[in-house]
């Protein structure tokens, strides 16, 4: 039926990626449009895979994530303005669950009027660096196109090791330049090992103009390990969104931006928006605030969650959350923590229990059923779905069916999994409009800024 095949269409748009496209001329916002990870009009369509095999990559991508981000809380780190114009661009996803966006870099003689090479970089909200595989790799992630030819652009500025200005001064250099390091958890860990250079960036338009930005940080990858994007790949790199903090290597920063905004649709057909500057901020009756929070990692953007509701029982989980919560569009489905994770799990089954349905265990779970924890047998003709609402300080999220159950022909289960952190994922966000307002807060007592949102039917027909 039509609800099952809308919400296991959500899956694909999970942990997808931002083509960045549409730049006018004047003051203006970075305009993404984001498209639906499994979309036949993104240029990283799967092809006809089946639902199963979505969910599968759902959850694979989850789990990488959790890794990561608990392997770089153990770390800490990798080692242990607005006077400039807005950026507007459309974006798509990858289908392999990343958004990316498509950005130039550098600038090629004889071609004056050439803003750079275009390249497809992932978007990572909790990740502030952004880098590209550079010429003469090894080893290389497979690629589709040639690797950026770093040594024949004419705006690649090198950083010796040593230089005052190299971002990461208690890193080893790579080779004699500023060096950068970055392994992204998992088994095996995705690394990726490199130099630190200045370079060009540029973002096209689709009103035929560009606009470009010189002498920003930018990591030139000339190893990289255990990066399994699907093939053919055009994933070239990473574009670095996560919180801007204090340090002048993070895109935000560079490029003098304060505010982002997005709205990731439910639907594979149709396109929807991110936007980066001033034109993000949202205004409304409807639109409801709650502070960003300075949490155990700086990249990241945190919420205090207060508690949970299931169909508006409150579950009571004051003091549980006691780590910190973020919230992700890199991280596909929620994470919470285990003692969470278990009162929200109680709190489905008996919803479910007065219907007469209960989950299945391991003796009687059919093979057709995604390897979720929480699974339901569901007749055919059930549609009295709960809600779920996050009850954040001074507003509350209500997180419709469609944002939180993955529907079978004759199961369903819940998008959930526990885990070490507690994070909002992609697949809880949609059909709603974030803004993360960073110019707003007080940073010494912890407020980074404000995240507003309000409910939206994203995205217009692709």
């Amino acid at each position: 039926m039509a609800f099952m095949e809308t919400l296991l269409s959500l899956i694909s748009l999970l942990s997808s990626v931002f083509l960045l496209h549409a730049i006018v001329e004047g003051p203006k916002t970075i305009m993404l449009s984001l498209i639906h990870p499994f979309s036949p009009h993104s240029p990283f369509y799967p092809g006809n895979i089946t639902d199963i095999e979505k969910i599968d990559l759902l959850i694979q991508g989850t789990e990488g994530r959790m890794h990561h981000l608990f392997s770089t809380m153990r770390e800490q780190n990798w080692n242990g303005s607005s006077e400039v114009d807005d950026i507007v661009a459309p974006v798509q996803y990858t289908g392999s669950f990343f958004y990316v966006a498509q950005v130039g870099i550098g600038s090629f003689p004889p071609f004056p009027g050439q803003k750079g090479l275009p390249y497809f970089l992932m978007v990572d909200t909790g990740s502030p660096l952004t880098w590209v595989q550079c010429k003469g790799c090894d080893p290389c992630i497979p690629l589709q196109q040639s690797d950026f030819p770093y040594n024949t652009s004419q705006s690649y500025r090198p950083i010796p090791c040593g230089d005052p200005t190299c971002p990461f001064p208690n890193l080893d250099c790579f080779q004699s330049f500023c060096g950068f390091r970055i392994s992204y958890g998992g088994n095996p860990a995705p690394l990726t090992v490199g130099a630190i250079v200045r370079e060009t960036l540029t973002f096209p338009s689709d009103f035929r103009g560009t606009e470009s930005y010189n002498n920003l940080f930018l990591g030139c990858a000339f190893k990289n390990y255990n990066h399994n994007f699907r093939q053919p790949n055009k994933i070239g790199g990473i574009l670095g969104l996560g919180f801007p903090g204090t340090h002048t290597y993070p895109f935000l920063n560079q490029v003098g931006k304060k505010c982002f905004s997005y709205c990731l649709s439910t639907s594979e057909h149709t396109n929807s928006q991110l936007y980066i500057g001033e034109g993000a901020k949202m205004v409304g009756p409807q639109v409801l605030s709650t502070p960003l929070l300075r949490g155990l990692q700086e990249q990241l953007y945190y919420v205090d969650l207060q508690d949970i509701s299931i169909q508006n029982i409150r579950l009571r989980l004051q003091a549980s959350f006691s780590r910190g919560s973020a919230i992700d569009t890199g991280c596909p489905m929620t994470i919470l923590v285990s003692n969470v994770y278990t009162r929200v799990r109680i709190g489905f089954v008996q919803y479910f229990a007065q219907f007469h349905i209960q989950p299945f265990n391991d003796g009687n779970k059919p093979r057709d059923v995604p390897m979720l924890d929480l699974c339901f047998p569901i007749p055919s003709d059930f549609n009295r779905y709960p809600t779920m609402t996050f009850h954040f300080r001074g507003a509350d999220l209500v997180v419709q069916p469609t944002g939180i159950f993955i529907v079978g022909r004759d199961y369903v289960c819940v998008a959930l999994e526990s885990g070490p952190v507690t994070m909002i994922g992609a697949f809880q966000q949609t059909q709603y409009k974030f803004s993360y307002d960073l110019e707003m807060g007080d940073r010494e007592q912890g407020v980074n800024g404000a995240l507003r949102f309000s409910p939206q039917n994203c995205g217009s027909p692709a």
